[in-house]
């Protein structure tokens, strides 16, 4: 038995199928199949030919690296204006299913805690200085939110919160005394806005911070499967 790879992952975030694949290295399926299941060693030469056929680097196809799910939508109107769409809060008959889907990224290295995706969307007729935020992404720490707690690496960074009453927010968070906190975005103070957004005396039901941001995810070996 070899080590695990991560050939069947990124097959899947290809969107090929595997007769197809098996066909493009000159392999039957059930070799192919063998590969997969690590009962046929995956060399780096082999390893080399997969990224070609699936149009990703030799490394990913090597180690096994598990999908992160898409935790939240940003969607920006044409002035700019954000909405929050967080899935984990949407009705079961939300006219957002279709469009914005469910479905799971494979980043292109591992985290040391549980992450999730932030996906962008900006109205298709703005045409400002942020319109690179259009196809973005985020990365975000996960285990605040499924537990529902105030992470410390919140405070005074940028994050996404989530008030008692269910409304998500971006911004800085600002511990106030008592249990409360003040929730500062800067971006929002820029050209954006005329105004400072700054909410004061939020109750918080979590706090996560973001991790990273790719404004090309694509070029970054970044790979997206939505759910059908």
């Amino acid at each position: 038995m070899y080590m695990e790879n991560n050939l069947d992952n990124m097959i899947l975030a290809s969107g090929m199928t595997k007769t197809r694949v098996a066909e493009e290295k000159g392999i039957t399926p059930q070799n192919l199949s063998r590969v997969i299941h690590g009962k046929t060693k995956l060399s780096l030469t082999d390893a080399d030919e997969y990224s070609k056929i699936l149009n990703c680097s030799a490394q990913q196809v090597m180690f096994r690296n598990e999908p992160v799910p898409i935790a939240l939508y940003v969607h920006y109107d044409i002035h700019m204006k954000p909405t929050y769409d967080f899935i984990a809060d949407r009705p079961d008959d939300s006219p957002l299913k279709d469009e914005f889907p469910t479905g799971e990224v494979y980043l292109f290295g591992p985290h040391p805690f549980n992450v999730a995706a932030v996906l962008f969307k900006v109205h298709p007729d703005y045409r400002g200085h942020w319109i690179e935020y259009s196809g973005a992404m985020s990365v975000i720490h996960l285990d605040p939110i499924t537990e529902n707690r105030i992470s410390k690496d919140a405070f005074q960074k940028s994050s996404y919160v989530k008030d008692t009453d269910g409304k998500i927010m971006y911004g800085h968070v600002y511990p106030e005394p008592g249990s409360s906190h003040t929730i500062y975005n800067p971006w929002r103070s820029d050209l954006i806005s005329e105004d400072e957004e700054i909410t004061r005396g939020v109750k918080l039901a979590w706090a996560t911070p973001v991790v990273a941001t790719f404004w090309q995810p694509e070029l970054r070996g970044i790979s997206t499967v939505f759910d059908k």
